[in-house]
């Protein structure tokens, strides 16, 4: 009977860790499915547009990238079927076998019950007890013997009903995986048809690489205008803080120096006062005490003029501590080029920048990442561009149509700074840049995953 609890306990538990398994692998499904259905609607919305670009071959390669891990997942669920299935014919043959066994066993004590039916033989095995107490003995042993062989007949309707549970939850472990497979001949399907629209693109490209890479040329000269003015205005601010620093380092010496100035006189007081007084001659021979002069640090500089400010130094420490959980500058966009180089397989399209492109419907409003201050709205190429300060780090918005901020002014994370602007296909973007100092950095990273 323990054997069967035990039994019983382990199928609930496999039954548990099937069902987790599977609700996680369904999770992750749904997610990848809802990315790429948003990437659909952005590729529909681009694709209206007559010329191809390179942000809508990377959203292809991004729907491909996502449905492949749909078809992983898929293949991941399917596995987990066929284990269970596995599963379920083990624990089956092993249930047909102990019913197999309960039934023998429950046979034989029915054949030994007909035999010894009578009174007779009942009542011959009590009054041949040799005591009384051996008597109470062998009727406890006869009651006992009536309730093994009830629990043995329940134990065998039990495994029975286990048994045809069994069955059903296999029927439904077939149906499921049937289900399963059908879903992933239709992603596969989606997926050829992914790559089919990549080569489409991509020959599209190639008919166009001289007119593509004269754009590339006209935006690297844009970035590179950028790229001063971000770096002017950095320069800026450095040279502000370092200024302000050194204000207070000179306040801070001269208030010092007036402090040993004072100390000095009242000292040269006090030992005149003490002169005049010791009218007395002593002929003893004290040496004077000599004290050591005390030798003043000087204030240690800091690591960044930036962070001079205790306020600045939080605030860069709270950026920094967000890495990876910075929120996206739209709703609704993706990265179209990221950071560094990049090319287009199979022709002669490449680049290269310092930031990441993000592609959005233009006119989305464009919203600040994180606290800060303005320090700069500028226009580059006839288009805005805002520069926000979060201590000794700064992220810039460039590309925008239009501005809803100004300089100096405290911005609070997620409020809107701008609306997206077009690039040269007629296509909405924003280029967004981060750089902690004078140092530009990849955003990618510090961008949490949606």
């Amino acid at each position: 009977m323990h054997k069967f609890i035990f039994f019983l306990f382990f199928i609930c538990l496999q039954l548990a860790v099937f069902s987790q398994d599977k609700a996680e692998l369904e999770k992750r499904k749904r997610q990848t499915l809802q990315e790429i259905e948003l990437l659909t609607n952005q590729y529909n919305q681009i694709k209206k547009n007559k010329k191809e670009s390179i942000g809508q071959l990377t959203l292809i390669q991004n729907k491909i990238r996502l449905r492949s891990q749909v078809i992983e997942n898929i293949n991941s669920q399917v596995r987990l079927i066929d284990g269970g299935i596995n599963t379920s014919y083990r624990e089956m043959r092993r249930l047909q076998k102990d019913l197999d066994t309960l039934k023998m066993k429950y046979s034989q004590n029915v054949v030994y019950a007909y035999k010894n039916r009578s009174s007779y033989d009942f009542l011959n095995f009590l009054f041949s007890a040799n005591s009384f107490n051996d008597a109470m003995r062998r009727v406890a042993y006869m009651r006992a013997y009536r309730n093994y062989r009830a629990q043995q007949l329940d134990a065998i309707h039990q495994t029975e009903n286990l048994y045809k549970n069994k069955i059903v939850e296999l029927t439904n472990k077939k149906k499921e995986k049937s289900s399963v497979l059908s879903d992933q001949t239709k992603e596969v399907g989606e997926l050829l048809k992914d790559k089919q629209e990549q080569d489409a693109v991509v020959n599209n490209l190639k008919s166009r690489e001289k007119e593509i890479n004269k754009n590339i040329a006209l935006k690297r000269k844009q970035a590179q205008q950028l790229q001063a003015s971000i770096q002017s205005i950095i320069s800026r601010e450095i040279a502000a803080a370092r200024k302000e620093a050194d204000a207070r380092a000179k306040l801070e010496r001269d208030k010092a120096a007036k402090e040993k100035k004072d100390k000095d006189e009242a000292d040269r007081l006090a030992k005149e006062n003490a002169k005049n007084n010791n009218t007395t001659t002593t002929t003893s021979t004290t040496t004077p005490k000599i004290t050591a002069p005390v030798k003043k640090e000087e204030p240690k500089k800091p690591e960044s003029y930036l962070e001079y400010n205790k306020e600045d130094l939080a605030l860069g420490n709270n950026f920094e501590s967000s890495r990876g959980r910075l929120p996206f500058p739209v709703d609704n966009g993706y990265v179209s080029i990221g950071y560094g180089s990049y090319t287009v397989p199979g022709t002669n399209i490449k680049g290269s920048q310092d930031f990441i492109t993000i592609a959005s419907p233009p006119g989305t409003t464009v919203k600040a990442c994180f606290e800060g201050e303005v320090v700069s709205v500028f226009d580059v190429g006839g288009m805005s561009a805002v520069m926000i300060r979060h201590g000794k780090y700064f992220t810039t918005y460039s590309n925008l149509a239009s501005s809803s901020v100004s300089k100096g002014q405290t911005i609070k994370t997620g409020q809107a700074i701008g609306r997206v602007g077009t690039n040269l296909d007629g296509e909405g973007q924003i280029d967004f840049i981060l750089a902690r100092e004078n140092q530009l950095i990849n955003p990618s990273s510090w961008l949490r995953t949606r």
